[in-house]
């Protein structure tokens, strides 16, 4: 049974929820970070000063709140398998607009254990994708699915070999490590790094305890 339908699921809202529940539940949740934090709407009326530009992926089950955040601390970009492409206008502009507009001195890469895209490459699914007319994401995997078949040899050796979720956690990881070395060859980044304005770092977030670790990357 998906974890959505159990009884013990403790979602606010679901699949056939209506608009007009999406409103009360925002009603509710605007008035607990008013008595829990009484000033927080008031400062960010007057703009953003955020410290961290968090890149993640866009699976549902987690974003920059795992770091214990409030809504003005963390600029973030978010997308299928926390990619950064040097290539993508979006990244691009999302580095500059973070580093050299709002002055952000931290960049997270966040990755995360079982990973959609991740899984899909490892069960050379990604093959299948457009007769379920998901022919971009089909092309956007490619670069993941390089990943994986750059490292059949350690993926199928003895620790990891009879797991898939042993598997996808260290694909997650090396999908990390190779994405934060494309950050790092981003001009934006150089030159923050080369002034000494901005620190990086790679995470991985473990989606069955909400653990985040540190990647050495």
């Amino acid at each position: 049974m998906s974890p959505v339908a159990s009884d013990f699921v403790p979602f606010k809202l679901h699949a056939s929820s209506s608009v007009d529940e999406y409103l009360k539940a925002n009603e509710e949740w605007r008035k607990q970070m008013q008595n829990e934090h009484p000033t927080l709407f008031t400062l960010n009326g007057q703009g953003q000063d955020p410290h961290t530009l968090f890149i993640g992926c866009s699976d549902s089950r987690y974003n920059e709140n795992i770091i214990g955040v409030l809504p003005g601390e963390v600029f973030t970009f978010k997308n299928i398998a926390n990619k950064v492409n040097p290539e993508d206008m979006t990244c691009l502009a999302t580095l500059e607009f973070a580093i050299n507009v709002l002055k952000v001195n931290k960049v997270v890469i966040c990755g995360h254990t079982d990973c959609g895209g991740i899984k899909t490459c490892l069960k050379d699914q990604r093959k299948d994708l457009p007769a379920i007319e998901c022919s971009h994401l089909h092309h956007y995997l490619q670069d993941l699915d390089d990943l994986c078949h750059e490292n059949k040899a350690l993926l199928n050796s003895p620790e990891y070999q009879n797991s898939l979720e042993k598997q996808s956690r260290l694909l997650s990881i090396l999908n990390v490590k190779k994405q934060f070395k494309n950050l790092l060859s981003i001009d934006t980044v150089q030159k923050a790094l080369a002034n000494n304005s901005i620190q990086t770092y790679g995470m991985l977030y473990n989606v069955d305890s909400g653990k985040v670790e540190l990647v050495d990357v």
